[in-house]
């Protein structure tokens, strides 16, 4: 059997509860596995150690639901190193604007010896000893528009994705990672908590997965969560799956996204239903 023939039989019996085949105007899910895992250069990007995770928030910081949601990860990924440590920052304890008084630096070593794995935020007070510090390898910016953009900047995630977020309208949240030799080392998740129609769970859960490796959407995806579009899913399975698939032994950082693909394939077949023929 043809090799990407055999891919499509094999996923077409994979995920209970989804279409046995997806639609015409839908990429194969081999193809969505690859679209959603390579890095501008093709290969797949992974933390090598325990991240810490920041939420810095000048409102309801959602602790029940960020503790849920990195203890989900914890237990269904084995592979992944674990979340080191949560801390929440409430931003209202420091009165003065951000721009012009907060710095996001990354040192050249702290975790362990591994180079630029923590980012340190200083927000300055009137006087040296005034200063708030936190530390952090993954922050979620729990903030307004206007703080949110400055975030961005001083963050380095300023790219198309936060131009549209500081315009308004659909865009109200969004991610940006940085990476050494394809070693995640810093991610940066904003939302939009001025707008009531943010989709709070919805972003925090598809952003943080995505710093996490899961780099990119797939447009329309019926299987996988980061579709762009919002959508609320029922069942989050495949995307535990394909996370499980990048955090596998079998991977290392720098492998080609295709390897990946290839690992996610293998992980569905004790699942399958029937004898499919092998090549």
């Amino acid at each position: 059997m043809p090799r990407m023939l055999r891919i499509l039989t094999l996923l077409s019996f994979v995920f209970a509860g989804l279409p046995a085949v997806v639609t015409a105007q839908e990429k194969p899910v081999y193809d969505q596995v690859v679209e959603i895992l390579a890095s501008e250069r093709g290969t797949v990007r992974r933390w090598a150690y325990p991240p810490k995770l920041t939420v810095i928030h000048d409102g309801d910081p959602y602790r029940d639901q960020i503790n849920g949601m990195v203890d989900m990860v914890n237990a269904q990924v084995p592979g992944f190193p674990g979340i080191g440590a949560v801390e929440f920052f409430d931003l209202s304890q420091f009165n003065r604007r951000l721009a012009g008084n907060t710095q996001f630096r990354m040192p050249a070593a702290d975790y362990d010896g591994v180079a630029g794995s923590i980012v340190r935020a200083t927000f300055a007070g009137e006087q040296a000893d005034q200063d708030l510090n936190v530390t952090g390898s993954i922050f979620i910016f729990l903030t307004g528009l206007e703080d949110g953009i400055t975030l961005g900047a001083l963050t380095q995630s300023t790219k198309r994705l936060s131009r549209q977020f500081a315009e308004g309208g659909d865009m109200r949240c969004y991610f940006n990672v940085m990476s050494l030799n394809d070693e995640l080392r810093a991610g940066f998740i904003f939302l939009n908590m001025d707008d009531a129609l943010t989709p709070v769970a919805e972003c925090l859960y598809e952003e943080f997965m995505q710093t996490l490796g899961l780099l990119n959407d797939s447009q329309g995806s019926s299987v996988f969560t980061f579709d762009n579009t919002g959508t609320v899913r029922e069942n989050r399975e495949p995307d535990f799956q394909l996370l499980r698939a990048l955090y596998s032994q079998d991977v290392t950082p720098g492998d080609e996204a295709h390897k990946v693909a290839d690992v996610f394939l293998n992980m569905q077949q004790p699942r399958l239903v029937g004898a499919v023929a092998q090549p």
